[in-house]
């Protein structure tokens, strides 16, 4: 029994350290900061003005999203790059964006 309460709070004392790390001093919210600094230099370098770059709201996701126009080649190369990111756990475009526009006439 003394085995099995020790690892219970063992497990309990890394969850709240995980919580006080992330939460109060917020160190998720740094780190999604910088990493969309990074993708947003990026797409600036590559001359991307129009196109953004968003991690996803969900927890620990990582999943950079990306939205606005762009070419099925352009959208291949910025999944690579941006997947290449520090911190970037998965790249995806954001389905919204990825419908053919109309054309006028």
């Amino acid at each position: 029994m003394k085995r099995k309460a020790m690892l219970l709070v063992g497990a309990l004392a890394a969850v709240a350290a995980a919580e006080v790390y992330h939460g109060p001093l917020r160190a998720a919210q740094r780190l999604e900061q910088k990493i969309e600094r990074q993708a947003r230099a990026e797409l600036d370098r590559n001359e991307m003005f129009q196109v953004q770059a968003q991690l996803q709201d969900r927890p620990l996701s990582r999943t950079l999203v990306l939205s606005g126009p762009a070419d099925d080649f352009q959208r291949g190369e910025l999944v690579r790059v941006m997947g290449e990111l520090p911190g970037v756990a998965a790249v995806e475009w954001d389905p919204a964006s990825l419908q053919p526009r109309e054309t006028r006439s």
